[in-house]
């Protein structure tokens, strides 16, 4: 069907559209949608960024799914050919496959803290180096944000605290957004900063990862630690030499 009334209609076309794996007719009506919704442009842009990603890395992460994932998509290989019974969910089941790269590799990397890869901690430094990505790509935005009405927002919103390090021009630090990270499904809180002109995430999550790590994922340097309960990650681009001062600096500061 290439009528596309409203934009949950864009979000069940988004991966084939993003693959160009969708009909023309289909493609004319989410053209046409797109160019008049701002949210759903910003949309497309984020997916089209995390594609991009994933598809430079995908050797990488195509080793780390787990069994029980690659067995997932056998069986909805074998309901889209006909060669299982279909039922309730085949009509959700079928927007998936075939899984196109964008969706094999989100399924196996967003996924990854609900269906367990061989490391978690691991799982969650690649789950938030897309997230990074994909927020700096159309997200930030260039505005003043007050840490502490951004904390005292997020704790009504969200239902638990967090201290959010602020704008620091002695350390060439700027303060962007504070957000929930989608790629968590919304259980993090993602502070987005400049860092000596560069884009650099700040993540709390609630709950121990289960270890202190530096993980290259993407591309990116995340550092990961334990405290409190919780889980906290600085995110940069590439491997900035001095990107200890950094993380001690988030360390005293973010809770």
């Amino acid at each position: 069907m290439g009528d596309i009334r409203n934009c949950r209609d864009v979000d069940e076309h988004l991966t084939p559209y993003v693959d160009g794996e969708e009909t023309q007719e289909t493609r004319r009506s989410l053209d046409a949608h797109i160019s008049a919704c701002p949210p759903c442009r910003e949309h497309v842009e984020s997916e089209r960024s995390a594609r991009q990603i994933l598809h430079s890395h995908r050797g990488d992460l195509k080793v780390h799914a787990p069994e029980a994932l690659r067995d997932r998509c056998a069986r909805l290989r074998q309901v889209e050919g006909g060669q299982a019974p279909a039922g309730p969910r085949t009509s959700v089941i079928r927007r998936w496959v075939p899984l196109s790269l964008a969706a094999t590799l989100v399924l196996a990397v967003t996924g990854a803290i609900v269906f367990g890869l061989n490391n978690r901690v691991e799982a969650l430094a690649a789950s938030l180096a897309i997230d990074h990505v994909k927020c700096f790509k159309v997200g930030a935005r260039d505005k003043h944000v007050d840490p502490e009405r951004a904390a005292n927002r997020w704790q009504q919103n969200q239902g638990w605290p967090i201290a959010i390090p602020q704008t620091e021009p002695a350390e060439e630090l700027r303060l962007l957004d504070v957000r929930r990270c989608f790629s968590s499904d919304g259980r993090a809180a993602h502070m987005m900063y400049t860092w000596r002109g560069a884009p650099l995430s700040v993540y709390v999550l609630q709950g121990d990862a289960g270890a202190d790590r530096v993980v290259d994922r993407m591309g990116r340097e995340a550092v990961i630690w334990c405290a409190n309960r919780r889980t906290y990650a600085v995110v940069a681009d590439g491997h900035p030499h001095d990107m200890a001062h950094i993380v001690d600096y988030m360390k005293a500061r973010v809770r």
